[in-house]
């Protein structure tokens, strides 16, 4: 028993190394766009399917209440809860339509295998101009082909089961104190 406890956590140490080494510089360029986004009055838009959803709550959840510095919220909308209540085909597509502008950013976090509702949501985001940032796990080919040339794109497909949603999970925490840090000043 103690063999598989030192194992679980040998693993999260070694993904979370590896996810600080492979990203950092996408990590920026999405801390970038994310504050440059809210710097000129945009919203952040956030979406995932399975354990993607999570991750996109607790996105939306930091920006809008805060991650560890006390700082008035973010306008940021988790478009999952926006639409918890209907089961249309192309739900978020449809929210991005009626309610993003091409200066918003769209993020989308990714339980893998190329979710349909999350491709309608990159191309409706790309169709009004909005930038994207895409959390990928595996088989997500589709998905990463329908973003522009200026989005950012950050895969956990290297990691499997929870390893890669703790993955994600470290990038979203990440991303909250760059934020932070780019707006507000940090050490």
């Amino acid at each position: 028993m103690k063999e598989k406890i030192f194992s679980q956590f040998q693993g999260m140490i070694e993904m979370t190394m590896v996810v600080g080494d492979l990203f950092s510089d996408s990590l920026a360029n999405a801390a970038d766009l994310m504050s440059d986004t809210l710097l000129t009055g945009g919203t952040i838009f956030t979406c995932g399917e399975k354990s993607g959803s999570v991750i996109a709550k607790l996105l939306c959840d930091y920006l809008t209440v805060g991650f560890e510095i006390e700082r008035p919220g973010f306008p940021a909308l988790n478009i999952h809860d926006l639409c918890s209540h209907t089961s249309r085909q192309d739900q978020y597509s449809d929210i991005l339509n009626i309610h993003a502008n091409s200066n918003d950013l769209l993020v989308i976090a990714s339980a893998g295998n190329d979710n349909h509702q999350l491709l309608k949501g990159i191309e409706s985001g790309i169709e009004k101009g909005m930038s994207v940032v895409l959390l990928s796990s595996a088989n997500d080919n589709r998905l990463v082909d329908a973003m522009g040339y200026n989005d950012v794109h950050i895969s956990v497909a290297n990691f499997s089961g929870q390893l890669a949603v703790l993955a994600q999970f470290q990038i979203v925490q990440c991303l909250c104190s760059l934020v932070d840090d780019k707006i507000f000043g940090g050490s």
